[in-house]
């Protein structure tokens, strides 16, 4: 028999179950990032944080981590550069 809250729950993904992660990169000014796993480097001209398969490194002036979960991060400032390492 079909239970359709069963199949909601089977289907819902948890933080802890992000297969990769997600950018969103809006006119340089903001970046919004979900599925980090952690901060390892923060700085006005330099923030790197862990994703799965790597650490993205973002490169800009005067950026400030604006927001800060579990899984999810937003930062503000003059975004220059996003690369995967």
């Amino acid at each position: 028999m079909f239970n359709f809250l069963e199949e909601i729950k089977e289907n819902i993904r948890t933080p802890l179950e992000l297969d990769s992660f997600n950018l969103i990169n809006v006119a340089g000014h903001l970046l919004y990032v979900e599925g980090h796993l952690g901060l390892v480097t923060l700085s006005k001209e330099l923030v790197s944080f862990k994703v799965k398969g790597g650490v993205i490194i973002v490169e800009g002036q005067n950026m400030i981590l604006a927001e800060l979960s579990e899984n999810t991060l937003k930062i503000c400032g003059i975004i220059k550069k996003v690369e995967q390492v």
